[in-house]
């Protein structure tokens, strides 16, 4: 039968929990656990398949964060609320520095808790239990719809995003959910001429997989 093949050479660290996040040619691969938390970043050249060990750091060092590219910043989300952002032209030009670079993180207001950072419609999108959150210069609930705790979540366009599995109700899921941002006209704002943004969750299908271990 066919095998997996391992296309790319190792990275320079060995690490787990880490963040990725993929931009042009690059993969990007950052923080992570090794008997402690670590900060360092290196990136996999896609075309010449190498990878380059970056002097850019993470603000802090973490594990079991998330990375995403939401118009022209870098989003990083951890656990623990920190949530912090860097310019997409700055990050690049960072990454890929052969000398020091100075740390331009900015650390933005703490993040409700949530288990994946998305990027939709070019703006962060925290999803978890405790519900759904879009971000523009303060965090904004825009639906109470939720997740299952660690889900993990994938956009599948500007305006729609899907979760998988997770655990809840006791059980491990296999659930596959899809959610539409919709844009519904709130009538006390019409003379206003503004939208209210809601959350549809569309074909909800559970079929629960007990732990059988």
């Amino acid at each position: 039968g066919k095998e997996w093949q391992e296309l790319y050479p190792p990275m320079h660290t060995a690490r787990f929990y880490s963040g990725v996040l993929a931009i042009e040619n690059l993969v990007i691969v950052s923080g992570g656990y090794v008997n402690t938390n670590i900060d360092t970043i290196e990136c996999l050249d896609i075309k010449n398949k190498m990878w380059i060990q970056s002097n850019l750091k993470l603000p802090q060092p973490l594990s079991l964060h998330h990375m995403a590219l939401c118009g022209e910043y870098i989003y990083i989300y951890h656990s623990d609320h920190g949530f912090w952002r860097m310019n997409k032209k700055d990050f690049m030009a960072s990454l890929t520095s052969l000398k020091p670079v100075a740390q331009e993180w900015e650390r933005l207001e703490d993040a409700p808790s949530s288990s994946s950072l998305l990027s939709l419609s070019m703006q962060p999108l925290l999803v978890g239990p405790s519900g759904i959150f879009t971000y523009e210069k303060k965090w904004t609930q825009i639906s109470e719809v939720t997740s299952y705790d660690h889900a993990c979540a994938a956009s599948l366009n500007e305006k729609t995003f899907l979760t998988f599995g997770g655990k809840g109700k006791g059980e491990y899921q296999t659930s596959a959910v899809q959610y539409d941002i919709v844009e519904v006209e709130d009538t006390s704002l019409k003379e206003q001429g503004k939208k209210d943004t809601s959350l549809k969750e569309q074909g909800k299908k559970d079929t629960s997989l007990k732990d059988e271990y």
